[in-house]
């Protein structure tokens, strides 16, 4: 079966979500610098939601910026990029895989992440690609664990043009990305509403057959 995120126009199948992801790769080094000093505040209030130490998933971990931060504040941190240059350069911080989002249940084994941040890294999958994979996280989170995600709250869907590259983007209502990660058992503790909405959240409790 064909991915949402997957079209077919006369020729091979083609991925925009790899393919927006790929576009990191030509100018990483200045993506790290540009990024480096943001999310401070959201990392420190995350660690500080987690007994230390915890084992936290950084799923679209980037060049590793908040791996190091999460393992500063007494963590152990695992992290998972689809992009092979960032996967090399958040190595340097902790361990990291090269993963695609998509099939992130697959590589750890289910309910043994203290917690999971998700830092943007949903913002070029298709909304039901999105609605999957906060199921997968849902999955592998231990029962109490927490999950921060964010994604794009502003603008349109579709392609955008910047200055390092074309990527596709989906843009969420706030309230609906709420009701996402509440429909993939979670409990949403806070909404953040900006150019991104930020979604903290608790994973239910799993209920006895």
């Amino acid at each position: 079966m064909t991915s949402p995120n997957m079209t077919r126009s006369g020729g091979p199948l083609f991925d925009s979500a790899a393919a927006s992801v790929a576009v990191y790769s030509d100018r990483a080094d200045d993506y790290a610098v540009t990024h480096a000093p943001k999310m401070a505040d959201q990392v420190e209030r995350f660690a500080n939601s987690l007994p230390a130490p915890s084992l936290i998933l950084d799923a679209g971990c980037g060049p590793g910026r908040d791996l190091a931060r999460f393992t500063a504040h007494g963590h152990s941190v695992r992290g998972v990029d689809l992009n092979p240059v960032f996967v090399a350069m958040a190595n340097a911080h902790a361990p990291t895989s090269q993963c695609d989002l998509r099939d992130i249940g697959s590589q750890f084994p289910a309910g043994t992440v203290d917690g999971i941040w998700a830092c943007a890294s949903l913002v070029h999958l298709r909304e039901s690609e999105t609605v999957d994979v906060l199921g997968q996280f849902a999955r592998l989170l231990r029962p109490g664990g927490k999950l921060y995600a964010c994604v794009r709250s502003v603008g349109r869907t579709g392609w955008l043009d910047e200055p390092d590259g074309r990527r596709w983007y989906t843009v969420w209502d706030a309230e609906a990305f709420a009701d996402a990660v509440a429909d993939a058992g979670f409990e949403v503790d806070h909404i953040d509403q900006g150019i991104f909405v930020e979604v903290w959240a608790t994973r239910s409790p799993i209920s006895s057959p």
